[in-house]
């Protein structure tokens, strides 16, 4: 905050963004703040967000999302809705049809907040953009599961990571998805849990498909790798320490896991096609871009947009990473999915 005040920021950075990474850096910070404390402030700062959106009330959230659960899992479910010729957007969300119906695209959306805080409607504005756009853009309509996942440390490794594959299992098995039609989203630790997912999936799962694709927003690697601290970045070394003892908490099986840090994985060999941004100033880009290179020297098709002098999750927060940074990788978004939903069809032809 200091260095913004006096201009010391990033060139890719403006004032508003640089106060907005200072104040972040309290709830990121380890052990400035509890669990507790950190859970309230992220909640203030996603209201301010959500405000911004027009996404704060519970009548609008209700507006677009629908609470669902199934066998080990529970989450929302975000239908797609025609916000072009602003058909069915007033509807009711008792109205709306099951998951999956009417859509081209499911995602499966995963939230980060370190394993510890977040919820998963706390990027309801960013579905609701992302929907907008591939519809402009392709034609096509898309819908959102996310995951509310059980937080650390009430629920330690491996409570998320099983209910993101419990929700998993039930698109595919339980409704019949064809994976083919479902890409996975997530930011930070819910693109860790993306990644542990898939590898999960392929490893113990072997009968279920994995799905068409994957988002990844700076994601987690939950690696041992020395974390070098960005003055530039709302995440510290500090933080992620305490992340991670509320996660992995004492059990050896987890500090050691390739489904806690997929950077331990002996190969990462048929993992679907995926997309990662990357912040330029961000704390994780080094594990980050050793994932990229690992992953593609194994064969997995891999494409990294790397954003100089942005923080952390940039293309998702515009108070963060700017109005255009997020304007620019959402049209990124619109072609990674029309590019799945392309491939599906060859399939099918």
């Amino acid at each position: 905050m200091i260095r913004g005040i006096f201009g010391w920021l990033p060139k890719g950075q403006t004032l508003r963004e640089g106060i907005t990474i200072g104040f972040l850096r309290l709830v990121m910070g380890g052990r400035v703040l509890g669990v507790m404390q950190a859970r309230k402030v992220l909640r203030l700062t996603n209201r301010v967000v959500e405000a911004r959106t027009g996404t704060l009330s519970q009548s609008s959230k209700d507006m677009w999302a629908n609470k669902v659960s199934g066998k080990g899992w529970e989450g929302y479910w975000i239908p797609f809705k025609d916000q072009i010729h602003f058909r069915d957007v007033q509807k009711n969300q008792a109205h709306i049809t099951d998951i999956g119906v009417g859509c081209d695209v499911v995602f499966l959306a995963i939230h980060g907040g370190g394993m510890i805080m977040g919820n998963a409607l706390m990027f309801l504005h960013c579905y609701i953009s992302w929907m907008k756009v591939i519809q402009k853009k392709h034609g096509l309509k898309v819908g959102f599961l996310t995951v509310e996942y059980s937080l650390s440390p009430e629920a330690p490794y491996p409570a998320a990571l099983n209910e993101c594959v419990a929700a998993y299992q039930h698109l595919v098995d339980t409704l019949g998805i064809d994976p083919k039609r479902i890409l996975m989203c997530g930011d930070s630790a819910g693109g860790n849990l993306c990644i542990a997912t898939a590898l999960k999936i392929r490893d113990t799962l072997p009968t279920t498909p994995l799905p068409a694709g994957q988002i990844l927003f700076s994601p987690w690697m939950m690696c041992s790798l020395p974390v070098r601290d960005s003055a530039d970045d709302y995440i510290t070394s500090s933080g992620i320490n305490h992340f991670v003892e509320c996660y992995i908490q004492t059990s050896a099986e987890a500090s050691a896991s390739i489904y806690t840090s997929p950077l331990r994985a002996p190969t990462l060999q048929g993992l679907p096609p995926q997309l990662v941004f990357i912040g330029g100033v961000e704390i994780f880009r080094p594990s980050i871009e050793r994932y990229v290179t690992k992953a593609k020297s194994e064969g997995v098709d891999v494409r990294s947009i790397l954003k100089e002098e942005k923080p952390h999750d940039y293309a998702l927060v515009a108070e963060v990473g700017g109005h255009e940074g997020v304007r620019e990788a959402n049209e990124v978004i619109a072609a990674f999915v029309l590019e799945a939903r392309e491939r599906y069809i060859g399939t099918r032809e």
